[in-house]
């Protein structure tokens, strides 16, 4: 039996440069972080765009960190990471969408320093403008979108918090007077509690101020609504989106042929306490259309993949699982199947009761140097409004994956005493940024370079050692760093040998910074009364014999061995001693 159905598309959030010939046109977004440790996070802006436009994303991209009473802190500039074109996923095979549907992903990544304070952090990234066939808000061509999340501080938690994300991107292509579910859920790798909610979207951004730089601080202002919009009713009057709040599904049941705005909020609870609310926005585009037994097709994962660094798949998915459904799989390209990425069959057969499978590859590691290899994928499913098949493809690159390099110093000299520091420092090259900097003994900075204070050293040899950790999960390990906290050896000039307790015994100074040190003891004529290859700050004025000295003048030298002086005779000399002194009884 066929049913008669009107269809929604999802139509691309719009921006406007300030010269509106370059129109950018965005279909949404969202922030979220990831805390990395030390008060270092890992900030990630996903932004929706209608490839179609005739600019691209904005490289680099402007964002702004404000403190929690929304005062400012920082502005930073990063560039597009990455960026791949999404499968449109209908919820009704049998239609024909718009030829000029085009939706791509970008992706930035920043890591940025926030020390915890109290109020916490608010990120902002704001741009103009909406689509100028937007129906449901004021003026949308001179208006622009606001993205922001906020950092929690210790007034809520008192550690460093991850924010929630979105999983799935909401659906490009549903039918009005049907009622789709879709899954917008998000995740949150502390396990914090989440509750969804319907929102407006948030204004930024305008025809006069394109890319505000830097953004204007919180709070900011809900979308102007046309009457008989709201958030509730985003999709005008007969029109229905509900969001559980508890799982994130919403239940789409449109009525009105146009374009429309509509936003979901995720809030993050923690022992009860709300700790921050973010809204991630799309645009929708109401059509007519007619549906069969759905059957859909979404390739998922990036355009390009790295040696065992990620993967991608061919998710089929239907309604109707009462028969068994063959899909046949075509390869091509110049990446060779079961060599440079696992054997992937000609066939996938998803049986009856089962909703969906996934098709998936990665690129495999070989250690050559090769270049860039393509495969193209087809999956060809039948067609159930016509009897014919259907062929989605997409092109992968694998890419190589460069071993991971490191260049870092092996050791240095300081003396702690004097205030001097140390820069442990080490040049990471190949693997995949942002790399991860793990230096030990822990509690360090994530850093390509640290300082160490001398006077928080210990005496002598102090060890460090540093892995990397990129992207992909792959590490690299220094061997051991040696710091020497190594001051210059000071001997008296005076002895009083008469057992009052003061100037009793020849007190080297700085003898514990050094392995060994050896003393020697000589008379006016050279002759040597005193010797000692281990001196431990011991001799109390008496020859080999221990008979005391007289009184009178006696020289010493004072060697200091040392691991580090056995491939620096120039910095050894400075630490060697040789003088004179005189006993008194």
């Amino acid at each position: 039996m066929i049913k008669r159905f009107s269809l929604i598309i999802s139509v691309i959030l719009t921006l406007f440069l300030s010269n509106l010939s370059f129109a950018t046109h965005i279909l949404g977004g969202e922030i979220y972080y990831d805390s990395l440790g030390n008060n270092m996070y890992k900030v990630t802006l996903e932004i929706y765009r209608d490839c179609n436009s005739a600019t691209g994303y904005d490289n680099p991209l402007a964002f702004t960190v404000f403190n929690g009473d929304g005062s400012y802190y920082g502005e930073y500039v990063i560039n597009l990471f990455s960026s791949n074109i999404l499968p449109i996923v209908y919820d009704d095979p049998c239609v024909t969408p718009p030829n000029n549907i085009c939706v791509e992903k970008g992706v930035y990544i920043d890591t940025i320093y926030l020390p915890m304070n109290a109020m916490g952090y608010h990120i902002s990234y704001q741009r103009c403008c909406w689509a100028g066939n937007i129906d449901n808000i004021v003026d949308p061509a001179s208006n622009g979108i606001t993205l922001t999340t906020f950092v929690p501080g210790s007034d809520l938690i008192p550690v460093n918090n991850q924010g929630a994300r979105f999983i799935n991107y909401p659906p490009l292509v549903l039918c009005a007077q049907n009622t789709l579910n879709f899954d917008h859920s998000a995740f949150d790798p502390d396990g914090d509690s989440l509750v969804y909610e319907l929102a407006a979207p948030l204004l930024g951004g305008s025809v006069g101020n394109v890319t505000p730089n830097p953004e204007s601080p919180p709070p900011y202002q809900d979308v102007l609504w046309n009457p008989t919009y709201s958030s509730l009713v985003p999709f005008g009057t007969g029109s229905s989106v509900t969001v559980n709040s508890q799982t994130g599904m919403v239940t789409f049941s449109p009525n009105l042929i146009g374009n429309y705005v509509a936003g979901v909020a995720v809030k993050e609870y923690r022992n009860g306490v709300l700790i921050n609310t973010k809204i991630r926005t799309f645009a929708f585009r109401v059509v007519s259309c007619q549906v069969d037994i759905p059957i859909s097709v979404n390739i998922t994962g990036p355009p390009q993949l790295i040696e065992d660094c990620g993967y991608a798949g061919f998710i089929i998915s239907r309604t109707d699982t009462t028969e068994a459904l063959v899909v046949q799989i075509q390869l091509g390209g110049s990446a060779s199947n079961g060599v440079d990425y696992p054997f992937i069959l000609d066939s996938l057969v998803i049986p009856i009761g089962v909703f969906a499978d996934t098709i998936g590859i990665e690129a495999l590691f070989d250690a050559l140097i090769e270049d860039t290899e393509t495969v193209y994928f087809s999956v060809i499913v039948p067609n159930p409004c016509d009897g014919t098949f259907d062929t989605t493809s997409i092109a992968l690159n694998l890419i190589d994956y460069q071993v991971l390099e490191m260049v870092y110093i092996d050791s240095l000299n300081l003396c702690g005493m004097m205030g001097e520091t140390a820069n442990l420092w080490c040049q990471v090259s190949n693997g995949m940024p942002p790399y991860n900097y793990d230096w030990e003994p822990g509690g360090l900075p994530n850093n390509d370079s640290i300082q160490l204070n001398g006077a928080l050293l210990n005496p002598n040899l102090n060890l460090y050692s540093l892995e990397v950790l990129d992207a992909c999960g792959k590490t690299i390990s220094s061997n051991e760093i040696f710091v020497y906290n190594q001051c210059p050896l000071e001997a008296p000039n005076v002895m009083t040998i008469n057992g009052d307790g003061i100037n009793d015994y020849f007190l080297v100074t700085n003898l514990q910074d050094y392995e060994s040190v050896q003393l020697r003891i000589f008379n006016r004529w050279g002759v040597l009364l005193y010797e000692n290859d281990d001196y431990q700050n011991d001799w109390a004025g008496n020859d080999q014999n221990g008979v005391k000295l007289t009184d009178g003048v006696y020289f010493y030298t004072v060697i200091p061995s040392s691991i580090k002086y056995e491939y620096d005779d120039a910095k050894k000399s400075l630490y060697t001693l040789h003088g004179f002194f005189h006993i008194f009884h």
